[in-house]
């Protein structure tokens, strides 16, 4: 549901309790209070807005106050590089970086890492209440329950008379229901727990032992308001940039922690390729599912390199290598965005690498099981020789006895021509000759087909016998 937590923030850092607005009109209710208490007054009134998902009520009700560019608001609701896809998300803005100095606000893209209670269904998953898309991963052709959300967070800040400020910062919440269809009928309720614990606390070592304490890592809000109240002495309260330390920070943490979730699955995959004797257990269909995943890996990957290109581009960092010696200040951020840059652009070669190597599985896979198959293929060809030669085997059998049944049936094998009778020989006078004779007509049709025609060609015959009687 979303939510406007207001903080007060008095001349010397201390903050006022945290009030939160679930209602529009008490927003603007308070609002109008403020504008007339400085306005009679003339105090220097410092106040930090927190808004948590999008609300039509609550977008007219902070933009009309302080007359905000619509841009805001599209720019932080807009998030994926395609529009007019299946799933409903808005285009992102591009902007140059000349139009940086421009933009009176600064919109930043992450992604955060997160184990759900129950492995998703499917690919198709994103926020019920942000509309955000939230990335799967399939592991050994099952879903993994660590999935990555697309984040936003927006903050937009102005000096007022007096030494006053106003801050506005814009972000997601957290997720507690996701949907699992086009048309956003259908979902499942889900708890979410940071990945491995979450990012780690980026404090000094010095304020960590002061405090004893941790962000509870559940939502981007309720962090900022651990980092505001537990650390409000190292901010300066007379400037409202000294805030973004604590965005920055987040983000970044949360940028690390992704490179160790993506470089996880990596090292996963190339693990399953390592230490083989053979690659028989690998079946050309796992393999290319895992190709087909090893695609998406690269886009995530391009993704992540482009948004971070983007968080440098409005925070001023360049691209430059990391000068960790530069400055030994905590709150110095540029290090922390340079060497996620550098990061992120270590694992995308490492992915083209599995790329390589799982196409190049792929191919030995399918030539092991083209191997196979014409080994199949070779003892198939095998038993129809032995087959053929089985029938011929008979076939000569039958050529011996067919003569012989023959003159049989011819002198009607009675007397003087039976077994034991006076003439019995002449039985095997007129058959010998005629299975020579048959004989002769079977080898004779055996060298016509011997050339491989389908016919029986006299030429041919002809030829293989005078170049048998040569070869003697």
């Amino acid at each position: 549901m979303p939510r406007v937590v207001a903080i007060h923030v008095d001349p010397d850092g201390t903050l006022g309790p945290a009030n939160e607005y679930q209602d529009s009109t008490a927003l603007q209710t308070l609002l109008c209070q403020r504008t007339h208490t400085q306005t009679q007054s003339a105090a220097a009134l410092r106040t930090i807005y927190i808004l948590e998902a999008l609300s039509p009520d609550f977008v007219a009700v902070l933009g009309s106050h302080f007359q905000l560019h619509p841009t805001l608001f599209a720019d932080h609701d807009r998030l994926v590089a395609l529009e007019n896809r299946a799933t409903g998300e808005l285009g992102g803005i591009p902007f140059l970086p000349s139009a940086i100095h421009g933009r009176d606000f600064v919109s930043l893209k992450y992604h955060e890492p997160l184990r759900l209670s129950s492995p998703p269904p499917g690919f198709r998953n994103v926020c019920d209440v942000s509309g955000r898309h939230i990335a799967v991963t399939r592991i050994a052709g099952s879903f993994s329950d660590v999935v990555i959300a697309r984040r936003k967070c927006t903050f937009w800040t102005r000096k007022t008379e007096g030494g006053g400020w106003d801050w506005l910062i814009v972000c997601d919440p957290p997720i507690k229901r996701i949907l699992t269809n086009y048309s956003g009928q259908t979902g499942y309720n889900v708890t979410t727990v940071p990945y491995k614990g979450g990012y780690r606390d980026f404090m000094p070592l010095r304020n960590q032992i002061k405090n004893l304490s941790a962000p509870p890592r559940t939502s981007l809000l309720d962090d900022l308001i651990f980092y505001l109240y537990t650390y409000s002495d190292t901010l300066n309260p007379g400037d409202p940039l000294s805030l973004r330390v604590f965005i920055e920070k987040i983000i970044a943490s949360h940028y690390l922690k992704l490179s160790e979730l993506i470089l996880t699955l990596i090292e996963r995959i190339q693990f399953d390729f390592s230490r083989k004797r053979d690659l028989s257990s690998f079946v050309i269909s796992a393999v290319e599912e895992q190709w087909s995943d090893v695609q998406a890996l690269q886009r995530r990957i391009g993704e992540y390199q482009d948004d971070l290109e983007a968080t440098m581009l409005q925070l001023r960092i360049s691209f430059d290598h990391p000068d960790v010696d530069r400055d030994s200040d905590w709150k110095y951020s540029a290090v922390d965005y340079q060497f996620l840059y550098l990061r992120f652009k270590e694992i995308g070669q490492r992915a083209n690498s599995l790329n390589g190597s799982t196409a190049a599985l792929a191919s030995l896979t399918n030539s092991r099981q083209a191997a196979a198959a014409q080994t199949l293929a070779l003892e198939a060809a095998e038993r129809s020789i032995r087959e053929a030669k089985s029938v011929k085997a008979l076939s000569i059998l039958g050529v011996i006895f067919i003569p012989l049944a023959y003159v049989a049936s011819l002198f009607s094998m009675s007397q003087p021509y039976n077994p034991g009778g006076e003439q019995f020989w002449v039985y095997f006078v007129v058959a010998f000759p005629m299975i020579g004779v048959v004989l002769l007509c079977y080898y004779t049709l055996e060298l016509g087909y011997a050339a491989g025609g389908m016919r029986w060609p006299y030429r041919s015959v002809m030829a293989i016998v005078k170049q048998r009687l040569k070869q003697q």
